[in-house]
């Protein structure tokens, strides 16, 4: 227990300071035998002084390599353990212990990589990480093989084309659009965007819409026919029979229809044509929805004339309205009409869904959320179908006697016209929260 003050580098210190007063007593003893011509005397105390400087010098390398092997362990994943000099024990353990540490911390990173590296590799969509200066930082499996996409400039991706990559680059973060590769198939891209390594970065997602998508859009196809054939149904089936009714009875020899039955008849007939003329006409509004002209909004002034909307829409009926706009110089790049437009088809929705009930209330509120900005209608209404709540977006469908069935369709219509979208989710304890999401200005 003696001996342990002056191990490890207190023990280095000492025998490098011992090492270097040797010295300096061996060279004095040199000079003065050198002066007294005791030569073989000087050249005994030579060596000594030459054999001290070399065991000072290896002390000192031995030091050196430990430090430098410790350093080469740091680059070498820990690998690389250096040996421990004679003098400096503790601080050899204290590099092992170090480079342990770092070993496991290592291993713990490279799982956590590994592990997202494989996640990414199972998704079926295109993965491309784009930096601020337009390259290609990291891309999945997917990219690379349906892409050939790898690391550098996103336009030397061939499978792109200049065009589509441009555009991609163009895109806003929270984008949802449809574009076409060089080999003109259709590609759902969406862009988000996050921070990393000091710098932004966007995360773009490319989704085969022959592929994967064909199932969504066979079933909306379904849905579509089915609310179509329905409403067709109720107009036709009354015309045929009537028309049928009306052809029997006046091609008998002795019809009893008599001119009051056929006027009746025919007025039907003309009821339930125009009816499905206006059913038609329906159908042509929402396939001819009209493009966004964008420019920037004050979301304030928006959301005030939104409230006189809203107030008079409301009118005498007991339905508590409120708005907020948070922050409030918030801004978006839309066209302030179709936006206002979607915005009170929402809002007219929540007014009928708690007209009526006692202690019904209708909430609008803008928020800044991730760069982008959401629109939230919010109500304490009955809430969505609990069997279909995606019907609500099938056009015509609707669950209001007289209601048109397109007011929702047209509003997802104009969200993605925007390169947004629009998001519905029951409201606790009940009720219904649509959400239409916006990029920022």
């Amino acid at each position: 227990m003696a001996s342990r003050p002056f191990s490890g580098a207190a023990g280095f210190a000492l025998g490098a300071g011992l090492r270097a007063i040797t010295i300096s007593v061996l060279a004095f003893g040199v000079l003065i035998a050198g002066e007294r011509r005791l030569y073989a005397t000087g050249l005994v105390l030579l060596g000594m002084l030459v054999l001290v400087i070399l065991d000072l010098m290896r002390s000192t390398w031995s030091a050196d390599r430990t430090l430098a092997q410790f350093v080469d362990g740091l680059t070498a994943e820990g690998y690389e353990r250096p040996t421990t000099p004679v003098g400096l024990r503790a601080l050899g353990a204290a590099i092992h212990g170090a480079l342990d540490r770092l070993a496991v911390t290592r291993a713990e990173r490279q799982q956590r990589t590994d592990f997202l590296e494989a996640l990414a590799d199972t998704v079926s969509a295109a993965l491309l990480v784009v930096d601020d200066k337009g390259a290609v930082t990291a891309v999945n499996r997917a990219a690379r093989v349906g892409l050939a996409a790898g690391i550098g400039p996103i336009a030397a991706i061939p499978a792109l084309g200049a065009d589509t990559a441009q555009r991609l680059l163009d895109l806003p973060t929270g984008a949802r659009e449809i574009v076409r590769l060089a080999d003109q198939r259709a590609m759902l891209a969406t862009v988000s965007g996050f921070a990393a390594a000091g710098g932004a970065r966007r995360l773009i997602a490319l989704q085969s819409l022959s592929g994967d998508l064909d199932a969504v859009e066979i079933k909306a196809w379904q849905d579509l026919v089915r609310v179509l054939a329905h409403e067709m149904m109720n107009s036709l089936t009354p015309i045929c029979s009537l028309s049928e009714s009306i052809a029997t009875r006046l091609a008998e020899p002795h019809s009893s229809a008599t001119e009051t039955e056929v006027i009746e008849a025919a007025e039907v007939i003309a009821r339930r044509s125009h009816g499905l003329m206006h059913f038609v006409e329906r159908y042509r509004r929402l396939t001819d929805a009209p493009s966004a002209v964008k420019a920037k909004t004050n979301v304030a002034d928006l959301v005030r004339g939104l409230d006189r909307l809203a107030a008079a829409m409301i009118g005498e009926d007991a339905i508590a309205y409120s708005s907020m706009v948070q922050p409030s110089w918030l801004t978006v790049d839309a066209d302030a009409d179709l936006l206002e437009q979607a915005v009170i088809n929402l809002l007219k929705n929540a007014a009928d869904a708690v007209r009526g009930q006692p202690g019904g209330k209708v909430r609008l509120t803008c928020t800044l959320e991730e760069d982008q900005v959401a629109f939230t209608v919010a109500d304490n209404g009955p809430g969505l179908p609990l069997d279909d709540p995606e019907g609500v977006f099938v056009p015509f469908f609707t669950t209001k006697a007289g209601g048109s069935g397109i007011g929702l369709t047209l509003a997802r219509q104009i969200a993605l016209g925007h390169g947004g979208r629009l998001e519905h989710r029951p409201a606790a304890p009940h009720g219904a929260v649509f959400q239409l999401i916006l990029p920022q200005a």
